[in-house]
């Protein structure tokens, strides 16, 4: 019997989110530089609008290359590539956070392509809307014959909202879990972590035996700062500070406090990797659990696909401890959202040659047929709609029902409205996960930098 595991997605955004609420990473990936044959069109950039009867668009996105999403996606392109001769598509696969640094550039050198995926929240969005680059997505909607307002929820259209206006069309939501290695701890005859102190138990015993406790490191801030939004939300009001910060511009408070101390407890613990830096980043920090050199990972549907089945097959989704002081019941969230988004460049939608075109291609990018099939690479559909259970990975339909009754909170990346201010954030966690600051020096700076965003 088919069960809409994207419905229960939405429902629990709505029980979980406050509306307003912003976010930003995600398809983080691999950094692996995609192949001609990966991508469906090797063809270069180009700024062609209409020749002749044949116009150009141009498509860039970054489920591409290493990450589990890509076949099936960059198969549906092909599809429609073949199917629709009158168009000369361009397509720019650029994987992971190389997509992002691609957009910047594209925008610095007016050469935005027609249409893109991309991550959302005031950090993200409010460069290109001040620039009057994207599409406000009304106009589309106005347009277009099958996507409807009233297929994505209000909180999922609360993401890309930047002063009352849409600029993007929601298009993957994602839900963190907690996994732990079920034969390792058999192995060493130790129970899952209720508390810090039963961690700091557990971990003395892996670390004895040459295995590391918990895989969480930082590299740009991939991905401590999901976890790092995970501890602060703990704390008292760790959660209600977090929403206020495009008002407040202060990310110095109690919460934040605690939680970089906590971050810097478990390091001191050797609760994480020796080296974090160098086990940062999504592959570096899933390679350990996967190699059954880690205990425990936290991860994110975009790493699903990457997890081996013998390794889903000896794990259990767990709850994270709860931390000393903390007056939040860990297990009641989780830190999600909607991750990225459809944008549409708003000179060419504005081209006459080039804007039917660009709707029938958004239809197609938003329908239940491309959803559907990239959801195998574990896509969670931010799209209200129907998916198959029998079509998606066992690690998928683990983490869509350990997660369906948790309320689901943004992370701060989510709330932080300037990009150079956040820059500095993620940098500092690096340097606060690797013990290289302490837990003052990076509250300390991260506040200087939202001071100077005022």
């Amino acid at each position: 019997m088919k069960k809409s595991a994207s419905v229960v997605l939405a429902a629990t955004l709505v029980a979980g989110l406050v509306a307003g609420c912003t976010n930003s990473n995600n398809d983080k990936g691999s950094s692996a530089s995609p192949s001609a044959e990966a991508s469906p069109s090797a063809s270069s950039p180009s700024n062609a609008g209409s020749s002749g009867d044949k116009i150009t668009i141009r498509f860039a996105y970054n489920w591409t290359g290493a990450d589990p999403k890509a076949s099936y996606f960059e198969g549906k392109l092909k599809e429609y590539e073949a199917k629709h001769p009158e168009i000369t598509f361009k397509f720019e696969a650029t994987p992971g956070e190389e997509h992002r640094t691609k957009i910047k550039v594209d925008t610095t050198a007016g050469n935005l392509p027609d249409i893109f995926t991309y991550w959302l929240g005031p950090v993200n969005l409010k460069p290109l809307v001040d620039a009057n680059e994207i599409l406000d997505m009304d106009e589309y909607l106005s347009k277009s014959g099958t996507v409807k307002k009233e297929q994505y929820t209000d909180i999922a259209w609360s993401f890309f909202d930047i002063e009352g206006k849409k600029y993007g069309l929601p298009l993957e939501a994602f839900k963190g879990f907690f996994m732990a290695n079920r034969e390792l701890f058999q192995k060493y005859n130790l129970e899952y972590p209720k508390t810090y102190a039963d961690l700091t138990e557990v971990a003395k015993v892996f670390n004895d035996n040459g295995i590391v406790p918990f895989s969480m490191g930082s590299k740009n801030g991939q991905p401590s700062h999901l976890f790092f939004s995970y501890l602060a939300y703990q704390f008292q009001d760790g959660f209600d500070d977090a929403q206020k910060i495009p008002q407040t511009y202060q990310y110095d408070t109690d919460a934040v406090r605690q939680a970089a101390q906590a971050v810097a407890q478990m390091k001191a613990d050797g609760i994480f990797p020796s080296d974090t830096v160098a086990n940062g980043d999504w592959g570096p920090q899933l390679s350990l659990y996967n190699e059954e050199k880690a205990a425990m990972v936290y991860e994110f549907p975009w790493m699903i696909g990457n997890v081996k089945q013998e390794i889903v097959d000896k794990s259990d989704l767990i709850d994270f401890p709860a931390l000393e002081g903390s007056v939040v019941d860990p297990s009641s969230y989780t830190i999600g959202a909607v991750a990225m988004g459809l944008l549409i460049n708003r000179k060419s939608f504005e081209d006459p040659a080039k804007q039917q075109a660009l709707v029938d291609f958004a239809d197609f990018i938003n329908s239940d047929e491309v959803l559907g099939e990239v959801a195998k690479g574990g896509l969670f559909p931010a799209k209200q709609m129907e998916l198959d259970p029998s079509t998606l990975s066992p690690l998928y339909a683990k983490a869509m029902e350990f997660t369906k009754n948790q309320n689901v909170w943004p992370h701060h990346e989510s709330y932080v409205p300037d990009s150079n201010a956040y820059s500095v954030i993620l940098s500092s966690l690096d340097e606060l996960f690797a013990g290289f600051v302490s837990p003052d020096e990076y509250v300390s700076k991260t506040q200087k930098a939202l001071d100077k965003a005022k």
